[in-house]
């Protein structure tokens, strides 16, 4: 008996043909456009967040840092890629206690760290 008649009385399972995929290539723009130089709104997000029935902490640290009564608290860096705590005691006394529902440091930075915002120190120079 030869090799291929062997393969045909079913004592060996062909292997299926795969199909090739075809993947069409995407130019994808990666200019960086720096937003530092741009005039900031007082835009009001919180149409967007009275859809949704549960905010999540990145929604509720945006809404937060949009805000201009907030902006000598915590605010965006210039460039717009990073926010920085400008008064701790009134982020606890003020904002986490209007939008958290409790007066602590630690929880807020807890929720920080857990949502994974990476802390940035400045050094003096």
């Amino acid at each position: 008996m030869s090799k291929s008649d062997n393969e045909n009385d079913g004592s060996l399972v062909p292997t299926p043909h795969r199909k090739k995929r075809i993947v069409e290539a995407t130019i994808i723009d990666h200019t960086y456009i720096d937003y530092s130089t741009y005039q900031l709104a007082n835009v009001d997000i919180s149409s967007e967040l009275k859809g949704s029935t549960v905010k999540t902490f990145p929604q509720k640290l945006h809404y937060i840092l949009s805000r201009t009564e907030y902006r000598h608290i915590i605010s965006w860096m210039p460039h717009g890629r990073a926010w920085k705590i400008l008064d701790k005691e009134l982020l606890v006394s003020v904002v986490c206690k209007e939008q958290f529902n409790h007066g602590k440091f630690e929880s807020f930075n807890r929720q920080v760290n857990g949502w994974g915002f990476k802390v940035r120190i400045e050094r003096p120079t």
